[in-house]
């Protein structure tokens, strides 16, 4: 059995179902005071600190440093913790859950605590007057914003989308600092139009609302003060009906601003000039009221993005690496999304800076140390089983979670799917519903049946709209293939499944990125093939289902260059000029991050 040779940092105070924490100072001289402040203590590895219940000794060295250590086990073995985490931040959601208890009491309010698996990632609060938040102390569940009954707060590892900044006045932030033998915490509030402003709990309010910090409350203040915008009318409103183009024009906007991708609007707003010339009075009134939202949105996005860039150089100038380390995910963010050369710079700058503060300035009893905490030694390799020992499997057990993972994956990407597809997946639901019998409970057997409702309509509907013909012609140009005569190669099919699981996370490739998923035995996807391998993936799919060859971007993540003819080809309406090309991509791609989202 491997020994757990991690240097314990955190605890809980006494016994195991704490939830009061403890931060040991890594120094000895500040053990010292630390031992006499808690002479009367028990430290325990506590099981909210995903933990195994055992009790802790604290471990004083003067050569390396002081950390806990796990009491002997009974038998006299070593124990074998497997918890989670063990540095300094390991009990950050404790000390979130004492700041905010301190806060609520100051204010006359109770609140009852959970934190739902993983331990240490997640925070639920729900206030006795029904308010809730979850508080996400890091990336390991994604956050729900379209969940209305929970106020989402962010922890310091968790980048919010800068599209989701744009549509709320701000988000709440929380982080922990050092202080002693203990952890500070900090709630931030960020806005795209204000840097984060950190105020400790002490210092917030609470309402009916819910938590109020100074800042939100100040922003609160101006959008009040400033009023409401009146409704701007659809696309589709005014006397009578706008052309084809400027609608595709007006969506093109929106989706680029719901997906925050700041170069699509840039562009759109860029080469508007020309497009805007040929249109009637009533058509570019429309045209210029959503490029005037458009730009105004690019305008706050364009100030957010240099004030990160900004507060991101400056701590690399002043070497403050806590600032860095925050501050270099969100800049690397928004550079996916589109940046200037300048800001490529400032985050090379960052990673440069970063791992010279980590390596270069190490003692010889430092680099010891980041070498044993990173070493993982290899563990011995299972025994197999002797048959006569081996437990038959449980089919109706498996086949239970396998239908339940397609229950979800059918819930998730239905859009996204064709009849074919559709069809093949809730068959295998039916064959394994079929073999986990009582396994599945009612509800669920509810839901595989009207799958199989839904499969059996779609596949009438196509039947129906598909016509016999006594033999087989080239469709017409400009005619889409009905997706069931549409026999695709080996090549094809391969490059049709990387792209759906592209959709199914609302993601884009570049050819390089595809070529290097194909499996082996297939064909070079030479250049040349490119363009008529996508027409055969979307000639597969339904007319109503988005384009896949959407997801196929440029080494620059912008719209390919094939993407206009691959959608004419496939029945869709032919852009008239680059820009309606690039704002009926927009849309395309937009239909999928959309589907993609929990």
């Amino acid at each position: 059995m491997v020994r757990d040779t991690r240097l314990v940092q955190t605890a809980v105070i006494g016994d195991e179902h704490s939830d009061v924490p403890v931060v040991l100072p890594p120094e000895a001289i500040e053990l010292d005071a630390f031992r006499h402040a808690h002479e009367q203590d028990t430290f325990w590895c506590g099981v909210l600190l995903g933990g195994c219940g055992a009790q802790l000794a604290s471990k004083l060295y003067v050569d390396r440093q002081c950390h806990f250590q796990h009491f002997p086990q009974p038998d006299g073995m070593s124990n074998t913790c497997r918890r989670p985490a063990v540095g300094e931040s390991s009990a950050d959601h404790l000390y979130v859950k004492s700041a905010m208890s301190r806060s609520l009491l100051d204010h006359g309010r109770g609140a009852r605590f959970v934190f739902p698996p993983p331990i240490g990632s997640l925070v639920d609060v729900d206030l006795e007057d029904g308010t809730s938040l979850r508080i996400h102390m890091d990336g390991s569940v994604r956050p729900d914003w379209d969940d209305t009954l929970r106020t989402v707060v962010l922890g310091p590892g968790v980048v919010p989308d800068p599209g989701r900044l744009a549509g709320c006045p701000y988000v709440y932030r929380v982080r922990c600092d050092s202080d002693g033998a203990s952890r500070r915490v900090w709630i931030g509030t960020q806005s795209l139009a204000h840097p984060t402003e950190w105020v400790p709990f002490s210092e917030c309010g609470w309402t009916d609302e819910g938590l109020l910090t100074p800042a939100a409350s100040r922003i609160l203040r101006e959008r009040s003060a400033a009023g409401g915008r009146p409704a701007v009318p659809g696309p589709t409103s005014g006397r009578g009906a706008l052309p084809e183009s400027v609608v595709t024009f007006v969506r093109g906007l929106e989706a680029a601003q719901r997906t925050g991708t700041v170069d699509h609007v840039r562009r759109l707003c860029n080469g508007s000039s020309s497009f805007l010339d040929n249109l009637t009075p009533t058509a570019r009134a429309e045209a210029e009221r959503a490029l005037e939202e458009a730009k105004e949105w690019l305008a706050t996005h364009e100030e957010y993005q240099r004030h990160v860039f900004k507060d991101l150089d400056t701590a690399v100038r002043e070497r403050r690496a806590w600032d860095v380390r925050s501050g270099i995910q969100q800049a690397a963010s928004l550079t996916r999304r589109g940046a200037s050369a300048e800001e490529h710079r400032i985050l090379a700058a960052a990673r440069a800076y970063l791992r010279e503060h980590d390596y270069a300035d190490q003692s010889p009893a430092q680099a010891a140390l980041r070498r044993q905490l990173h070493y993982k030694p290899v563990p011995p390799a299972p025994k197999r089983p002797e048959p006569s020992k081996s437990r038959k499997p449980n089919r109706a057990k498996e086949s239970a979670a396998r239908a339940r993972a397609l229950l979800e994956r059918l819930d998730r990407e239905s859009d996204l799917l064709d009849c074919d597809e559709l069809a093949q997946l809730v068959e295998e639901l039916t064959r394994v519903a079929n073999i986990a019998g009582p396994k599945l409970r009612g509800r669920e057997r509810d839901r595989v049946a009207r799958w199989g409702r839904k499969a059996r309509q779609r596949r009438s509907a196509r039947t129906a709209a598909v016509k016999p013909r006594a033999r087989t012609k080239p469709p017409a140009a400009g005619k889409r293939e009905s997706p069931a005569r549409v026999k695709l190669d080996p090549l094809a099919t391969a490059v049709k499944t990387i792209l759906q699981k592209a959709a199914a996370t609302g993601t884009t490739l570049t050819w390089r990125e595809i070529r290097a998923q194909l499996p082996p035995g297939l064909p070079t996807l030479d250049r040349s093939q490119q363009t008529g391998v996508l027409i055969q993936v979307d000639r597969s799919r339904e007319g109503a289902a988005p384009l896949l060859s959407a997801l196929v971007t440029g080494a620059d993540h912008d719209m390919h260059p094939a993407y206009p003819r691959i959608a004419a080809a496939v029945g869709r309406p032919r852009p008239r000029g680059d820009l309606e090309a690039v704002a009926q991509w927009a849309v395309e791609v937009s239909r999928f991050k959309r589907a993609s989202r929990p």
